[in-house]
């Protein structure tokens, strides 16, 4: 089971769409399904999904994180909480061997080529 948050500045680049386009790419033979603001990529019995969130409680979620990420400077921590919106990726699949950890690699790898995100780890709350 793999988790990651992409905080997002007001000026990012992210869109879902985008988004289903480069996971395509990252990914070929994988299966790749959009609906409304969440993508799906999957491969026989596993997946992991991205979803763009955007609400207060997130809001109010992206200020309690961004105060603890070693790097994150009030200025930018201010940004992102300013934004309000944040990308999450997640499996509930387990992988205790670690057949897919490559995958969600190249899932955090997809989210950091956008500009204005920033990979964070919701656990170590440290970035990717």
């Amino acid at each position: 089971m793999y988790r990651a948050i992409g905080l997002l500045k007001p000026d990012t680049d992210f869109t879902i769409a985008e988004a289903e386009r480069r996971l395509a790419q990252a990914f070929p033979g994988f299966t790749i399904n959009r609906a409304a603001d969440r993508v799906d990529v999957t491969r026989g019995d596993w997946w992991i999904a991205l979803a763009r969130a955007a609400d207060e409680r997130v809001a109010q979620e992206i200020e309690g994180l961004v105060g603890h990420i070693a790097g994150v400077e009030p200025d930018e921590a201010a940004a992102y909480v300013a934004a309000g919106a944040r990308v999450e990726v997640w499996t509930d699949v387990p992988d205790p061997l670690m057949e897919h950890f490559n995958d969600y690699l190249k899932v955090i790898e997809v989210l950091k080529s956008f500009k204005g995100l920033l990979a964070v780890d919701p656990k170590e709350r440290g970035v990717l």
